[in-house]
């Protein structure tokens, strides 16, 4: 028993079978997100033991988008929607309006909890680095404004899998049968592993990934052209958009996974690079007065707690000025 709530409890929970004040403990105790996955744990065992028919609503939601968006109409060109209408009363047919609505209300909520239900997703705000431990033992460090999305039931189980959205370090724990890791992000570009540790980079920038130790196996497009390549230790694979490849080279590991200990590292980057950079970690808009200055290669390491510490080192370090309001920035010479 778990502050008052049983699983016995929980259980007559998913048969419909507890009282309004019951699912009001429940509700509340479910606020804690310990609790949430004890709930899903939970779930899904009851589930096994009490197999459910589970509509197709995906397909369903499709067909109804698919209905809205087209305009259908008759023989003879008239738009049959405004037919139906013509001919159906006012009342009616807003009534049908409102149930209409409700349903694709419904529909896109039973989704929503559909996807709750079924994947567990971490998320990082802005300026935020958080670390975890997933439940094969792999451990994973999220940087800024970035998110790890992963199968509740099937991961570990039937494949270790995970879609990932800005950057993340991974180490990697290897299993006795060999079972890979797969870090899937957009832009069909995905990495295999079985135990390692690595970087990967997925923003709208491209993608990178840097490997420290171990192998890791890339598949991406290129066109309609599938493509592979194996890294070694301390190579630094890029590809940019377009999935075309930037760089494949060994790079000394200074910059390894920086960001976890909030250590910028400048290595001849742009001013331009930077300015995304501060955009994917810190949300700000950054302007920069001049094409020449945008050019100005920045080279250099030191630590910054925040983004007005950084644009304060940054500052310091081109001897620029720094116009910062809201999360409006200038960026212009003195």
């Amino acid at each position: 028993m778990i502050d008052g709530i049983t699983k016995e409890l929980i259980f007559d929970h998913f048969a419909h079978k507890t009282t309004p004040l019951q699912r009001k403990m429940i509700y509340e105790w479910l606020q804690n997100e310990a609790r949430e996955e004890q709930y899903y744990a939970w779930l899904e065992e009851w589930e096994r033991a009490n197999p459910q028919y589970d509509p197709n609503t995906e397909k369903y939601l499709s067909k109804y988008t698919a209905y809205l968006v087209k305009t259908p109409t008759d023989q003879n060109g008239n738009n049959i929607r405004k037919l139906i209408k013509s001919n159906i009363p006012a009342t009616i047919w807003s009534r049908w309006s409102v149930v209409a609505s409700l349903m694709l209300l419904l529909i896109l909520s039973t989704l929503a909890f559909r996807e709750k239900l079924f994947n567990k997703t971490y998320k990082t705000n802005f300026g935020e680095i958080y670390s975890f431990r997933l439940n094969d033992g792999s451990e994973v460090t999220l940087n800024a404004n970035s998110s790890l999305r992963l199968s509740r039931f099937q991961f570990s189980r039937r494949i270790r899998e995970v879609f990932l959205i800005g950057e993340a370090r991974f180490s990697v724990t290897h299993k006795p049968d060999n079972q890979h890791f797969i870090v899937k992000t957009g832009n069909d570009f995905e990495v295999l592993v079985q135990g390692t540790e690595f970087e990967v980079y997925a923003r709208r920038q491209g993608r990178k990934v840097v490997l420290n130790k171990g192998k890791v196996q890339l598949h991406y497009l290129q066109g309609n052209t599938a493509k592979q390549v194996l890294l070694k230790p301390g190579d630094h694979f890029s590809l940019d958009q377009q999935n075309n490849l930037v760089q494949n080279t060994f790079k000394p590991l200074k910059n390894f996974a920086s960001w976890e200990q909030k250590r910028f590292v400048f290595d001849e980057n742009s001013l331009q690079e930077v300015a995304i950079m501060l955009q994917e970690n810190y949300g700000l808009e950054v302007k920069i007065e001049s094409k020449e200055l945008a050019e100005r290669i920045i080279m250099g390491s030191f630590k910054a707690e925040n983004e007005d510490e950084l644009l304060k080192s940054i500052s310091e370090l081109l001897d620029i000025t720094v116009l910062k309001e809201g999360n409006q920035v200038q960026l212009i010479e003195k």
